[in-house]
């Protein structure tokens, strides 16, 4: 729109554009990237005087990460969606970290709301992406009245309700597209 417009971005507003990108793109990791976003992003911090956005980018989610204190029912709700997929309702929500080690001591706690919270709401399933951006993949909880719907999505087995989808990053381009034909 500025460049539209032919308005000077603001340095302040140009930091904020930019982190909003390096976040939504993971860094430039997930497959939602675009050419134009790493453009954007380029642009943004020339603009604000930054010379290192992927130092950046890794320091935003170090502070992301940060779950200490924080109620499993807010980190399940942090980043969560509700879909309806062909009559039936399901919940996924994402956390991004920059190691998956961090909910080493909540785990259980993560689970035992994530069905806490389908039952609440008569979901048929609700699932928590439990995002590791260093390695690039996604442990995934998963909370059904019928795993398998989950399980033939993915072609995997859960193990205790939780399953590692390597390379999944984006709930919108990795998830939605497979699971919701499931229930079809």
């Amino acid at each position: 729109m500025y460049d539209y417009h032919g308005v000077e971005i603001p340095k302040d507003i140009a930091g904020i554009m930019m982190c909003a990108i390096l976040s939504d793109t993971v860094i430039f990791k997930s497959p939602t990237c675009t050419d134009t976003d790493i453009k954007a992003v380029r642009e943004l911090a020339e603009i604000c005087g930054v010379e290192d956005f992927g130092a950046l980018g890794m320091e935003m989610f170090k502070v992301k990460s940060q779950v200490e204190g924080v109620s499993a029912r807010d980190l399940i709700l942090r980043d969560y969606k509700p879909f309806d997929m062909h009559g039936n309702k399901v919940g996924i929500g994402q956390l991004e970290v920059v190691d998956l080690a961090i909910f080493d001591e909540i785990k259980d706690d993560l689970e035992a709301d994530l069905e806490d919270l389908r039952a609440e709401h008569n979901l048929h399933t609700a699932c928590l992406l439990l995002t590791d951006i260093m390695k690039e993949g996604s442990e995934v909880i998963v909370a059904s009245v019928d795993n398998s719907v989950f399980e033939s999505a993915f072609d995997v087995e859960l193990d205790d309700g939780k399953v590692w989808l390597d390379g999944c990053l984006s709930r919108k381009k990795q998830i939605i597209p497979f699971l919701e034909p499931a229930f079809a």
